[in-house]
């Protein structure tokens, strides 16, 4: 048994919050997600807000119920942090660099400032990064979090 020292600890951006709310995502997403009992998972609230607003354009009445129990459990299960001042600034940099996705950015520079590893399916948005010459040693994928924990 791992001690609780050397436990992976991710932030999830919300590509991986989706399933909980009934909404399917990319299998390399799904996969990984029973792996997370084995880390420690942490969500920013505005993760919650993108996954909505996602969701009212496929969601009729019926599905809110899911999205309900989803939420309570996101908020049981998962830890919530909150980016640093720094972090809001760094992601607005990100954005002026050309990347228009600012809760992208908004991860990126959570995970980066508190030391936590950002778990991302966005291939894009890591190019991205790696063309203007961010470090993404705390970017992983699902592929590398099943080698990390094999």
């Amino acid at each position: 048994m791992k001690s609780r020292e050397s436990t992976l600890r991710i932030l999830i951006d919300t590509t991986f919050l989706l399933p909980a709310l009934g909404v399917g995502v990319e299998e390399e997403a799904e996969d990984v997600i029973p792996l997370f009992r084995r880390v420690k998972v942490y969500y920013l609230e505005v993760g919650l807000l993108e996954a909505i607003w996602k969701i009212l354009k496929i969601a009729d009445s019926g599905t809110l119920k899911r999205v309900k129990i989803g939420i309570e459990a996101i908020r049981k299960t998962y830890n919530l942090i909150t980016p640093p001042a720094e972090a809001y600034i760094e992601a607005i940099k990100i954005y002026e660099m050309g990347h228009r996705d600012y809760i992208d950015a908004l991860y990126y520079s959570t995970a980066k400032n508190v030391g936590l590893k950002l778990l991302t399916v966005d291939r894009e948005f890591i190019d991205f990064l790696v063309d203007k010459e961010y470090n993404i040693e705390n970017i992983i994928t699902p592929r590398e979090l099943k080698q990390m924990l094999s």
